[in-house]
């Protein structure tokens, strides 16, 4: 009994582990998408996980909610910081300064 309960465990540990590798992965991508059509350049090339807890989604199903940070930069000199919330391996919300997205139309495809 106590070997099936280290297997499981293990392997929970591994998931969380791999959920987490792909939703990085995934936020990234969509950051440098955000930044792309928004003419701004992603700095660092990174996203840094700010907070992570657990959220109901739109169905009703409990599901990892994260924060990640980015830095961006509109004119080389002038460091920037964003934010994107993924809710599972959906984006949830995305934030740039306002003076970065007026007048300008962001469309995000649905899937990687």
């Amino acid at each position: 009994m106590q070997e099936l309960l280290l297997i499981v465990m293990l392997a929970a540990v591994v998931f969380y582990w791999w959920d987490t590798a792909y939703t990085k992965e995934f936020a990234l991508y969509r950051c440098r998408y955000l930044c792309r059509n928004a003419g701004l350049q992603l700095l660092d090339d990174t996203v840094m996980r700010q907070r992570i807890w657990l959220a109901r989604s739109a169905t009703g199903t409990l599901q990892l909610c994260r924060i990640y940070s980015f830095d961006y930069s509109d004119d080389d000199d002038t460091r920037w910081q964003g934010y994107i919330v993924t809710l599972g391996h959906h984006v949830a919300e995305t934030s740039l300064d306002p003076r970065h997205v007026v007048g300008r139309t962001i469309d995000m495809p649905i899937d990687k």
